[in-house]
């Protein structure tokens, strides 16, 4: 069973209804559920989807994993920590929590439009990680970096981002288990060079600028999916790829350069560990 709160229109819930898990998936937007649901149809993707608040979600019996990217930030410290305690009791053993939130920084504040759409600048780095770690949950990354994208209609622009994944302990359950691995970095891109590299950079032209970097990790479908940053409505493919050179990154979503990052926490990958 997986429960996605703020799914916007649907990719991350449409990509896991596609090998079958229960999905339960909300959004705030009527607009956002209704594309989803359109797109659920064309897809042949069984999703239970319906408008809501998070104030006004009620979490299933039961669970296995829980996703929330950049949504609880929209909501009141006093909204989102009972939520997550609930999620977390109600979560079986094994389960995942997967958190994306923006935060305050001084050299990248909330931006004004963040704060008059309903940004409540309610998380402190390191909370979610705390919570879960005094819960005994075994925390598989914490990342924090600054992200610089685009939104259709809306200019390139900068956020402070935490990225949370943790799992609820296994305990007897036969279950794979999972390992964080940090990614062996290196090399660097100056920083006047950094800024100047422009989104919608082919892959092969970055590659040729900068070189190949030692790392890059990625995930990749043949299967029909709601596409990347503003392409297409569903896309025959989805192949999104992480190339690192030192302490910044830059994501390509099907051979586009779509975002870039600064670091502050070495990256990793998530691994299935052997027993």
């Amino acid at each position: 069973m997986v429960v996605e709160l703020g799914c916007g229109e649907g990719r991350n819930a449409l990509y896991l209804g596609h090998f079958d898990h229960q999905v339960i998936a909300t959004d705030i937007s009527e607009t956002a559920i209704s594309k989803l649901n359109r797109l659920a149809g064309d897809l042949g993707v069984n999703i239970a989807s319906g408008v809501a608040r998070v104030e006004d979600f009620r979490p299933p019996a039961y669970l296995d994993v829980f996703i929330a990217h950049c949504v609880l930030h929209f909501t009141e410290r006093g909204v989102w920590k009972p939520l997550v305690t609930a999620l977390m009791n109600r979560t079986r053993p094994g389960g995942f929590h997967c958190f994306t939130n923006t935060l305050d920084q001084p050299d990248h504040p909330i931006s004004k439009e963040a704060l008059a759409s309903g940004h409540k600048n309610s998380f402190q780095r390191g909370e979610l990680e705390a919570i879960y770690t005094e819960a005994g949950w075994e925390i598989l990354r914490s990342d924090h970096y600054i992200k610089w994208d685009s939104h259709p209609g809306i200019p390139i622009h900068s956020h402070c981002i935490e990225k949370v994944v943790v799992r609820k302990p296994i305990g007897s359950e036969d279950l794979p288990r999972m390992r964080a691995e940090p990614i062996k970095v290196a090399g660097m891109i100056p920083v006047k060079q950094f800024d100047t590299l422009k989104l919608g950079t082919p892959r092969d032209a970055i590659v040729e600028m900068l070189g190949s970097p030692l790392a890059s990790y990625g995930v990749k479908t043949a299967r029909k999916t709601v596409g990347g940053n503003n392409q297409v409505a569903i896309a025959d493919g989805y192949v999104r790829e992480d190339m690192i050179y030192g302490d910044h990154g830059l994501q390509f979503v099907n051979g586009t350069l779509t975002g870039k990052y600064r670091d502050f926490t070495r990256p990793k990958r998530l691994l299935i560990r052997n027993k």
